[in-house]
This record gives structure tokens, sequence and C-alpha cells, in this order.
């Protein structure tokens, strides 16, 4: 939003005076004759007989003087932020007595959602109002009740475990900057600030084909000499390629051949081949066109007319163009940027901006967006990891830590650069899973008096109380890590110790806090896009990163029409007559 020609007004556009020139008496329509200062109008210059008069006009290109009233996902301005949904409001004008779903940011407060509903009850005059948060919305577009939704955004990035969809609340990874898609676009402007691009030109870099995450087996493409076919040269002379240093096939200069007859000469064999050469120019141009493969039989005569000079020289012309290189395999790669300039004309700099395409080569730098800064430790992929991994740790209801690592979300914009779900994906499974197979890589952690776990109960599996003074299975030394995947496909009910102390015959057992499957990782997957709208599987209109809005519509759906407040899904304005704005934390979808 932009700020208005008054105090507390804000526009939704740029808007920018400039100085329209008219001759006096020539339009008598603009002639102020009744402002003050002897009839001269007060927003304008005269100059010899030239009035200059103020006019405005919009801008949608620039930027310049804009306000954002969401930083991080936080309400930093609250009269933009409303003008901000007015100006929602007012362009999707909806009818009349229509409810209406907000999707609320993880970081917004009680006092945030309060004034929002007073603000929609009181100006609107809404009949309903609901607010969900942003990680349900997106399990409602995946139709699933348990996820783990990790949304990337422009300066953050927010990490929800929900539960039967409902959010745990504890340990959610709220706006953590360093996983943010802006820490990417600082990462290149880190790195190719020498090579004079500045910020605008490295998120559009960002957002391009080109920028991509390499995953960690794969190597950064290095420098490598191409050999170049000219097929003028090959077609005429059979040179490979032109210039002072063009050779032929056989590795001679054009023209060092004898010249024949014969095998590797320039004229080659005796036989029919010039009655052949005499017929290349003859083509039935209308039995080609009307067969529709114009193009095949071209090239199918060019190989043809290539294997026999091929033939003449007695050697084999390899004629097979190189191959296309991947993004991946290539070190440097042109790109066309974007740039706004002042336009210039007679020597005078105006303030309309011109928009200019330069093209830049661009390095491996764009496989670095994920790497850690020169100041940090962590980078983007790590930071997202990391957080998660904290996040689902923190889940109370240990039985659904497995459920919530084979149904992650991935979405935002943020995730739209390539190769960072892959990255992800292969981050979280080289730093956190554990399958009870790799259980042998702890056996050296084991005290030299203790034997090895065996990965299965069996006659060596000590079922009764411990020895030692420490109830706890892991207290005597042995990575717990290996005590969980050790005992992962254990019977639960071989898992039961004793309590120390108590009497055995009265039967009182503790249960084994250790389950393979709850403790670590042991898969890690993301859920299947859903089918049930066509539009949401191009790219092209709308993909998946977007999945909270999709999410809203579905649960607009099932709140308003098919519940209908029977689950108190939504506040009505006469419950909000009633109770207040403050009803809201009773009735939200969170």
């Amino acid at each position: 939003m932009f700020p208005g020609q008054e105090d507390g007004e804000w526009e939704p556009r740029r808007i920018r005076t400039k100085s329209a020139p008219t001759t006096n008496g020539t339009r008598g329509d603009i002639e102020m004759t009744d402002a003050p200062n002897g009839g001269q109008a007060t927003n304008g210059n005269q100059t010899n007989g030239i009035k200059s008069l103020e006019v405005f006009e919009e801008d949608p290109d620039s930027t310049e003087g804009a306000v954002y009233p969401l930083q991080d996902g936080r309400i930093v301005n609250y009269t933009c932020f409303l003008a901000l949904l007015s100006h929602i409001y007012n362009t999707l004008s909806p009818p009349f007595h229509t409810p209406v779903l907000i999707i609320s940011q993880p970081v917004w407060s009680a006092r945030d959602k309060e004034h929002i509903t007073r603000f929609f009850f009181e100006v609107f005059n809404i009949p309903a109002l609901a607010i969900m948060d942003a990680a349900v919305a997106a399990c409602y577009a995946y139709s699933t009740p348990n996820a783990l939704v990790i949304d990337i955004g422009q300066g953050k990035c927010d990490v929800t475990a929900v539960s039967d969809y409902l959010v745990n609340h504890w340990g959610r990874g709220t706006a953590v900057t360093t996983g943010g898609g802006e820490a990417m676009t600082l990462r290149l402007v880190e790195s190719l600030a020498p090579r004079g691009l500045d910020r605008a030109a490295c998120e559009q870099i960002k957002k391009s084909n080109i920028c991509e995450i390499l995953a960690s087996s794969s190597d950064i493409p290095k420098p490598s000499p191409i050999e170049t076919v000219n097929p003028a040269a090959v077609a005429s002379t059979g040179a490979l390629s032109s210039g002072p240093e063009a050779k032929e096939a056989d590795g001679l200069a054009p023209g060092n051949a004898p010249r024949g007859p014969g095998e590797g000469t320039e004229v080659g064999e005796e036989g029919n081949a010039g009655e052949q050469d005499d017929e290349e120019g003859v083509l039935d141009v209308a039995s080609i066109v009307a067969r529709g493969n114009a193009s095949e039989f071209l090239a199918k005569r060019e190989k043809e007319k290539l294997d026999r000079l091929a033939a003449k020289k007695g050697t084999s012309l390899d004629t097979t163009r190189p191959l296309k290189l991947k993004n991946s395999e290539k070190e440097y790669v042109p790109f066309e940027v974007e740039e706004y300039v002042q336009m210039e004309s007679n020597g005078a700099t105006h303030s309309n901006l011109q928009k200019r395409k330069k093209t830049v080569e661009v390095g491996v730098e764009r496989f670095m967006v994920a790497e850690p800064p020169l100041d940090s430790m962590d980078g983007v992929i790590d930071a997202i990891a990391s957080t998660a991994h904290k996040v689902v740790q923190n889940v109370l209801d240990v039985p659904k830590r497995a459920e919530l690592w084979d149904s992650i979300i991935i979405l935002g914009n943020g995730s739209k650069v390539r190769g960072l779900v892959p990255g992800l994906l292969a981050t979280l499974s080289s730093k956190y899973i554990l399958s009870p197979s790799n259980s042998t890589i702890f056996t050296s952690e084991l005290p030299s008096n203790l034997s090895t776990p065996l990965p299965t109960g069996g006659t060596n599996t000590p079922l009764g109380p411990p020895s030692h003074p420490m109830g706890h299975p892991a207290a005597h030394g042995v990575n717990p890590l290996l005590v969980a995947a050790t005992h992962a496909n254990q019977n639960p009910q071989s898992q039961s110790l004793q309590v120390p102390g108590a009497d055995p015959s009265q039967g009182i057992q503790q249960q084994h806090s250790h389950r393979g499957h709850n403790q670590t990782p042991l898969s890690f997957k993301t859920v299947k896009a859903p089918e049930y709208l066509p539009e949401w599987k191009h790219p092209s209109v709308s993909g998946m990163e977007d999945a909270a809005f999709l999410g809203a519509q579905v649960a607009a759906k099932v709140v308003f029409v098919v519940d209908q407040g029977i689950s108190k899904g939504f506040l009505t304005r006469s419950d909000y007559n009633e109770l207040g704005p403050t009803a809201i934390h009773d009735y939200s979808l969170e």
C-alpha cells in the first residue's frame, strides 16, 4: 500500500504527480478564473503565457514509497493492514450477507484476531466470520488430518504439526527467518555482487529456471572444452570446422588429400556416385509437402549425402551433434535481467521509468542459494530441517510422530526453487533417519562388559529388572538411539519392565518408554497432491505452493454450507453482538 494525500489514507497503487503544460486561453475548460491571486491557478506555474497544470496518475510498476503492513507474518501497521483488507474486499465485491473466512498466520496474537473480527463485523456488516490457521487450511487442501506443514514464504518459514486437524502449538516453529526466500536472495547477492548484480537482479535469478539446488552427491560443473562441428564446412568440404586450423575427418587440412580416384582420395572410388550427385538437386517438392514429412526427408537426405562423402574419403565421419547439456551441467548460462531506468530526452532526465533488458552471464553461484552464508553455519535447508525435527519431537502424542514424518506438506512460494523439496528430504534422511538395520553403528559405544543387544527379542534380551540401581534401560551408557532402533520390532508386552523395588507377585509393571518408530523417524514422505480440482494441476495457472487458498475454498464450503454452525466453526453476528470480539477464540478453526 502507498500513503494517500491525507494522513491515514492509503492507495493500492503509487500516485505520482506530473506537470502538463497548457497554453493560456487555448483550453478554457482548465483555466481557473475563480482562483485567488488574480485569477491564476495555485497548483500551476505560468511562464511566458504557458501554464503548468499538476496532474495525478497511477504508476503500477513502481514500488517507491510502498508500505508493507505484514513483515514476516506479523502485523506491523494496523491502519495500512485494514486498508489492504478493505481493498481486497471491495475488489472481490461479494454479495450482501456473505460470510468471510480469514486465513491467519501462526504469529498472529489473540489481540490481532480480535481487531480483525471487530473490523469485519462493524465495517462490512457480515453475517458470519471464521478464522482458520494456514497450516490447517493446507491439510484441508490435501485432505489429510495429520501432516507436518512446512510453509516457506518470502522472509520466513513456518513449520507446524497438525494432528486430527488441530494445531500442536507446543514447540511450533514460527517465523524462522533463516529458512525463507529472502535468505536465498541474500545468499545470491553475496555471491553475485562482485559481478555487478544488485538485489533486484538476484531476485529474478532466484525465480528463474537457472537457479537450482543440486543434490549433495552432484558435483558443481567445471569448464570443459567443447568441440563444435561446422555444418556448412562438413556439407561443402567435409571439414569439421572452419578457419585457418580447419581439418577434415581424416585429420588433414582441406585440399591435402590425393586427387584419386581410389579409397581415401578426394574423388573417391569410381562407380555410379557421379550419377547420384547429379540427381541431388532434383526434389519432388509437391510429393514431399503432400506427405507432410519435409523435415524428416531433408534430414535423411543430408545424412545420406554425408555418408557418401565419408565413403569417398574412406573414413567414418561422425556427424552427431553434441548433446544438449542440462542446467546442472553448465558452468555459465545467459540470463536476461529486467531493470527500470529513468528516461532521458534532450539531455534532461525525467521522473518516468523505462523498462530495459540486459543479458548477463551467471556462473555456478546460481547453485549456492541454499549454502550457508559467510557469517553462519547453517543454510536454508539445514535451518528448515532442524526446525522440522524439533517440531515433531515436541508433539505430545508420541505415536503420531511417525505418521507426521510420512505426511509432509511443503508449500509457499519459496518452495518453487528447483531442487529445494528433494534437497530438504535428502537432508532430513541424512541427518535424522535411523532404521533398525543401522543399529550396529552404535556397538562401539557399548561397555566391554556388556553384550551387544539383538535387533529382535531373544534369549539374550533381559526381560527382568536390571541388576544396576538405575531402572532406565539407557542409563547404563548405551546410546538411546540404539535402544530405540533395536526394540522397534519387539512385541510391546516383551518391552515391559518391572518397577525396581516392587513385589513381582503384585504384577506391577512399567511400560517401556522407548519405541523405535516413535523416537526416531524411519522414513520421510510427502503427501500426494489432490486431483479433484483440475485447475490446480497446471503449474502455469497455479501450483500447490498456494495450497492454503485451495484449503480455504474447501473449508469454507464445509464450515458454512455443510456444517452450518453445528460444530461452532464460525462466529455469527448474534453471537458477536452478545459476546463481543473475544468470542472468536471459541469459534476459530485452529
